[in-house]
């Protein structure tokens, strides 16, 4: 899934593969890879109308049928999903009648015919639930058919046009978008939210005790609102465990030595390995466990196979260490199913997955190291599933920012303007050192 934003603050161009199983957006600050974090969340968020593939009452005789997609219709909507509007962008970024976005376009780059192919060669089993209606949609690799199966005993009323509508805009969606439905995020914001929660949602709760987005829109960006809406909401949210709970007690064993869970009253609390008769509320938790405490809730409750997972800056309040473990839970992730699309500063989570990079040759003296070093197999990545983004300002006019894809091969990718800038600080403690130690004067 490619796509292409022009005029994006202070970013001419960014044209991005969404394709990838990893996404790294690297480069100095203040160069818009927030902004392009925010629009590719916006851009996943639209729902339009679906291709009118089959007639879901036909499934309540039938309980399943086979469907030949209409390519060309589809290809259309693809160009109405890769076109976000100036109205949807000032609302992704929570603000209203302003022309800072006024240039600002987009547009999915794939043609029809590799449109078409992708979308032929594709194989995936998908299940989507709407009002109690539940459908699995599967399709075998290199055919132009989709297998769609009611799974779940319903009467007639309840297949009704507004249930049809939405199962056709989710596969619509889903087939236009390779196979990426949701996507979440944790903005850099995700440290506070769950803090001042309560202050931030005052006077916003409906009668059933759920955040009214309404006003909040023209004062906090979009990523924000919904942190918010989790945050106010976990209550409900922790009701049903995801498939990658698994992975979330792997970061509380392996990172935060201790479990995070929800209270009575929808607070987030953290209960230390050392300490288990200690339950701490979130204003009193260590800078790092603010910044894990979101990524566990989504991976306890919320994540979905094929999601497009967006973190901002992860390293946020971690040591070196845990940088790097948090890199190989990154690679097992993607590994799992999820995608994952990381702006990162980190020298050390950049290294660590050009080990887990260098980890997927076949060669027998990788393999026999990666046994040494305690890596396990599904920390693996394999550099054609990962895209690497450099943003740094135009040499010829400082004002607007290119971003340029990186090479990535088998040893990894290389970052620039994170390798001077430790290069220039080695070469200053080096000349410092020495005029310390072998200086003549006293």
């Amino acid at each position: 899934m490619k796509l292409l934003f022009e005029n994006l603050g202070a970013i001419k161009k960014a044209d991005l593969d969404l394709s990838k199983k990893l996404i790294i957006f690297c480069g100095p600050n203040g160069t818009g890879k927030t902004y392009v974090n925010y629009a590719v969340y916006g851009y996943l968020r639209q729902l339009y109308v679906g291709v009118p593939l089959f007639k879901l009452n036909e499934l309540f005789d039938m309980q399943k049928k086979e469907i030949t997609l209409d390519y060309d219709t589809l290809f259309n909507l693809k160009g109405v999903y890769g076109n976000l509007k100036k109205e949807a962008i000032n609302r992704v970024f929570g603000i209203k009648d302003s022309s800072f976005f006024n240039n600002f376009k987009s547009k999915s780059t794939i043609n029809r015919e590799t449109f078409r192919t992708t979308i032929h060669k594709e194989k995936f089993e998908y299940n989507y639930e709407f009002s109690g209606v539940s459908v699995l949609y599967t399709k075998k690799e290199n055919s132009d058919t989709i297998s769609v199966q009611l799974k779940n005993q319903v009467s007639l009323d309840t297949i009704n046009e507004t249930v049809e509508t939405f199962h056709l805009a989710q596969l619509s969606k889903y087939l236009c978008n390779r196979t990426i439905v949701n996507s979440y995020i944790l903005p850099v914001e995700r440290n506070s939210v769950y803090t001042f929660k309560d202050e931030l949602a005052v006077n916003r709760l409906t009668s059933k005790g759920k955040l009214d987005n309404r006003g909040l829109e023209n004062r906090y960006p979009l990523p924000i609102i919904d942190a918010l809406i989790t945050a106010t909401d976990l209550n409900t949210i922790k009701k049903s465990n995801s498939d990658y709970y698994y992975l979330a007690e792997e970061i509380e064993t392996d990172i935060l030595n201790g479990k995070i869970s929800v209270s009575e009253d929808g607070g987030v609390q953290f209960i230390p390995d050392k300490a288990p008769e200690i339950t701490l509320p979130v204003h009193l938790f260590a800078s790092i466990i603010k910044n894990i405490s979101g990524l566990i809730i989504y991976l306890k409750y919320q994540a979905k196979k094929n999601d497009l997972l967006i973190i901002d800056e992860p390293e946020l309040g971690l040591h070196p260490d845990n940088q790097i473990l948090l890199a190989r839970i990154f690679a097992r992730l993607i590994n799992s199913g999820i995608r994952l699309l990381i702006s990162t500063h980190s020298d050390y989570i950049i290294k660590e997955l050009n080990n887990l990079i260098m980890l997927s040759s076949d060669k027998k003296e990788i393999k026999a190291k990666a046994q040494e070093l305690n890596y396990r197999d599904k920390e693996k990545i394999n550099p054609n599933e990962v895209g690497a983004y450099l943003f740094n300002y135009n040499t010829d006019d400082n004002r607007h920012v290119d971003v340029i894809s990186l090479p990535v091969d088998e040893s990894g990718f290389e970052i620039k303007t994170i390798d001077e800038a430790i290069k220039n600080l080695n070469e200053a403690s080096e000349e410092l050192f020495y005029s310390l130690k072998y200086s003549d004067n006293d």
